[in-house]
């Protein structure tokens, strides 16, 4: 009997473990062409920008070899928004010198309401062996609306700064770049950044390395991330810069400047000198479902 209570416990917790770990179902874009049935409206977010690593303890040396994830959970599906995931056998290299996550997300805007939401970080560091891997950081932290989140939290061997703005009255902005014309030359890095009109901390959408510009058989440029949050009464800039790999200096850029909209695309075409591109926004409310 006891055999068979433990077996049932068991399978409760994979259950529950199992539901924690889905990914949000709601898609970036899900209002950017609404119904006439559909009523969103703007909704507060946060907006993350960084997540760094501000110490670690002295059993810890870098370079680290980083693997886990950060998520936010929010009240409109309350499953897992990605910011930052990587598997065990494709490690983030931290350096002292660069010590941020390389975030890919959220895959859509992170809502903030009146009730608690959640972000959840789970990072380790790799070790020769599964055995020899240690807890970086394991902690969850709440917010929601008239919380202050302090951006800094010690859990485990590090202390993590997470750099984020809590923006009222906001649009999701869903951004696509699109290589329309010309090419990127060899020896450029392409860096490409965004923010409102207030933000002193931008946003990072593309940072390419050595590796020239991204994009795919039609030209579209295969973004990090795509997705930021911004106030109706603001307005979105996208840079775009060509940054010579050896020189490390800014070679060509260009911006584009949008009002947001409740609904709807925006474009605008750039030029880089040696290349010209579409730069389109989705524009998209929320749904407190």
């Amino acid at each position: 009997m006891a055999a068979d209570a433990d077996a049932v416990r068991a399978a409760r917790i994979a259950k529950r473990k199992a539901r924690e770990a889905k990914k949000s179902s709601i898609p970036a874009m899900r209002y950017t062409s609404p119904a006439s049935r559909d009523t969103p409206d703007p909704m507060a977010t946060l907006q993350f920008k960084s997540v760094k690593i501000t110490s670690i303890k002295e059993c810890l040396h870098w370079p680290l070899q980083v693997f886990g994830i950060v998520a936010a959970r929010d009240i409109l599906d309350n499953k897992r928004n990605i910011i930052f995931h990587r598997p065990r056998n494709s490690c983030q290299t931290i350096t002292e010198e660069d010590p941020y996550l390389a975030l890919t997300g959220p895959s859509r805007a992170i809502a903030v309401s009146i009730d608690p939401s959640y972000i959840e970080v789970s990072l380790k560091v790799k070790g020769t062996t599964k055995a020899e891997d240690k807890d970086l950081s394991d902690l969850v932290v709440t917010y929601r609306s008239g919380y202050c989140l302090t951006g800094v939290y010690p859990s485990r061997l590090s202390t993590l700064k997470f750099e984020f703005s809590h923006v009222s009255i906001t649009v999701e902005a869903t951004i696509c770049i699109k290589l329309t014309g010309g090419s990127w030359p060899i020896g450029f890095q392409s860096v490409f950044t965004a923010g409102t009109s207030t933000d002193d901390v931008l946003v990072k959408l593309l940072d390419s390395g050595h590796d020239g510009l991204p994009v795919d058989a039609n030209g579209v440029t295969k973004l990090s991330r795509r997705v930021v949050s911004v106030g109706l009464e603001k307005f979105l800039k996208v840079y775009l810069m060509a940054i010579s790999i050896n020189e490390k200096q800014v070679v060509e850029s260009s911006e584009a400047t949008f009002k947001p909209e409740r609904a709807g695309i925006s474009l605008i075409n750039l030029s880089l000198g040696f290349c010209s591109m579409e730069v389109a926004v989705a524009w998209s409310c929320f749904c407190d479902e």
